[in-house]
């Protein structure tokens, strides 16, 4: 019987271990098993990096950004008066939601799809924070000036409980023509407890170091502080308090990535003044926007008492 050689065709001799036409081998190479013990040190060698892999998809998967809750949408229409604004208030809303219990509402430079990063940003977090979870923002009320702001970037939160959000609209509200204005209103069930946890353990852990060194209205020009933060119009004592939403606000604004964006020339200070009987918190900044320390201020532009 003739043997042939597999790779090239030529006809081979017998018992031949090579082509001698090709010079290729006839030998079936055998397969040999690596050792077993060889098999282990490479198994355990990849197990490490699995398991890396592993709790990084975890640690993806509780940090990355909620985004925006999804749900259906319903239009809410706001009319101008004569003056060219519109009330947002708890009560307007109400005359589209009945649940609604309290709003937030106002302008917004954050442009992210986060939801969290708008829920931080709301007096409704800051009156939680600073009341340890006993109170809401309770009939918040706010006006949007069509005329002036129309264009503007803004944000309506609804909450139903102090701890869920039921509805937000988030962009540019729609010109209906003859002063009337849509903002559509995306219904959702958010539980937003979580957030307000770490939100509250961060502030009580960190305020007080914003909160050092009181500078006297007196003081302030030769401070050193070009620009300022402002706090809400919520102080009713001279003395700084931690139960005053105004401090959780601040120290968000301070540690927010567009601290830059909200700071105001000092010049402007003495026209963000509180309202009669109130006083009001203010942070000091540097040049570069670093703190250098804060003051309290009445309607009058007068001093409060450090804590």
């Amino acid at each position: 019987m003739k043997h042939i050689c597999p790779h090239c065709g030529a006809e081979l001799p017998d018992k031949a271990s090579f082509c001698p036409h090709c010079a290729r081998s006839l030998r079936t190479p055998e397969r040999v098993e690596a050792p077993v013990h060889r098999r282990h040190r490479r198994l355990w060698a990849v197990l490490p990096v699995v398991l890396v892999l592993a709790v990084a998809l975890v640690l993806w998967g509780c940090l990355r950004p909620r985004g925006l809750p999804k749900g259906p949408t319903e239009a809410v229409i706001l009319q101008e008066d004569e003056n060219g604004q519109c009330l947002v208030s708890t009560e307007v809303m109400q005359a589209w939601f009945p649940a609604v219990m309290n709003i937030a509402f106002g302008t917004t430079d954050i442009t992210g799809d986060n939801i969290d990063d708008y829920l931080v940003d709301t007096f409704q977090m800051a009156s939680l924070v600073s009341s340890r979870g006993a109170n809401g923002a309770g009939g918040d009320r706010s006006i949007f000036n069509a005329r002036n702001n129309g264009s503007n970037r803004h944000c309506l939160l609804l909450f139903d409980t102090n701890l869920h959000l039921m509805g937000y609209f988030i962009g540019q509200p729609q010109n209906l023509g003859d002063g009337q204005w849509q903002l559509d209103v995306t219904l959702c069930d958010y539980d937003f407890t979580k957030l307000y946890e770490k939100e509250r353990a961060a502030f009580e852990a960190e305020w007080d170091s914003l909160f050092t060194n009181y500078i006297a209205p007196e003081d302030i020009a030769s401070s050193g502080a070009v620009w300022y933060l402002k706090g809400y119009n919520t102080g009713k004592t001279s003395t700084l308090q931690q139960s005053d939403a105004q401090l959780y606000h601040l120290w968000r604004v301070y540690n927010s990535p567009t601290r830059e964006n909200q700071c105001r020339e000092l010049a402007r200070l003495e026209q963000d003044l509180p309202d009669e009987g109130r006083w009001m918190c203010y942070l000091l900044l540097d040049e570069s926007n670093d703190l250098v320390g804060y003051t309290m201020l009445d309607t009058n532009g007068n001093g409060g008492e450090t804590a």
